[in-house]
């Protein structure tokens, strides 16, 4: 059973341009994700999940750097871009994390992998910092959704997924040591960038997320970099449209996540050629 570990990338942000190819202790964002996740996963089960755009080619060449794959699928639609990195490599679901947090536990992502193979649809950490929890994804639930979803833009991806009444999801609460929901360990905004940069001056290499915190906690003024910054949430009128969607089609998608489920435990399931709307 293969659950692959899966780095969502893409070189478009407008708040902090080409942030993941910027260093932090002379190392990329993204190379930092690629490093710690290659602790526990072998070179072939680490995948850069970017888009077929040429402004995105720099991330094919750290990937090659570092002898690992590459998917290239949809610029906008990230659950379909995992989606066929799932097919290409045919997994059974994944672990992942978003380019731009390269502090995470490695025992986290194993728990996470755990709970995948025992055919979770969705597993997530709450409560610790923003950025610092991996996520792991079902294929079966990804196929449904990519399948029947109307919508493109699936940024908020949780919208999506994070449906207790349709899908078996599991949220692992943070240990109490661990617990810092309310600050940010991202790199999306300079503001981010900078706390980053300090943390890993101080905390250089690969920082377990315990000394992180305790390290934030003892220093208010590392705390008051990015303060100010919050992260952007979902238009009202997107929520409202994805809610009263799965509200209309709430049995369709539990009996289509069955169907594929089983596809996926007999190694029958095929290539779904819709393209996610």
């Amino acid at each position: 059973m293969r659950i692959p570990f899966l780095i969502t990338a893409r070189l478009s942000s407008v708040r902090l341009p080409t942030k993941l190819l910027l260093e932090l202790d002379g190392t990329e964002v993204v190379s930092k994700i690629i490093e710690r996740a290659l602790k526990v996963f072998s070179k072939e089960d680490v995948i850069v999940c970017t888009s077929p755009l040429s402004s995105d080619d720099p991330l094919q060449a750290i990937a090659h750097r570092h002898g690992i794959g590459v998917s290239r699928g949809h610029p906008e639609d990230i659950l379909l871009r995992l989606c066929g990195a799932c097919r290409e490599t045919d997994a059974y679901g994944f672990v992942g994390i978003t380019g731009e947090n390269p502090i995470f536990q490695l025992d986290h992502c194993l728990r996470i992998r755990d709970e995948i193979a025992k055919g979770r649809d969705l597993v997530r950490y709450g409560g610790l910092p923003m950025g610092c929890s991996p996520y792991g994804m079902g294929r079966a639930v990804l196929e449904t959704v990519v399948a029947l979803k109307e919508e493109e833009d699936t940024g908020y991806w949780g919208a999506f997924l994070n449906r207790p009444e349709a899908f078996d999801v599991l949220m692992i609460e943070a240990e109490a040591a661990l617990r810092m929901p309310e600050v940010r360990l991202t790199v999306d905004y300079p503001e981010d960038l900078q706390l980053m940069r300090a943390i890993f001056k101080i905390l250089p290499g690969m920082p377990d997320l315990r000394n992180v915190i305790a390290l934030l906690k003892s220093h208010p003024d590392l705390l008051a970099i990015n303060a100010m910054r919050k992260q952007s949430d979902m238009p009202p009128e997107m929520k409202q449209r994805i809610d009263n969607w799965f509200a209309a089609n709430m049995q369709r998608l539990k009996e289509q996540r069955m169907v594929r489920a089983a596809q996926l435990s007999r190694g029958t399931t095929t290539t779904i050629g819709e393209s996610g709307s």
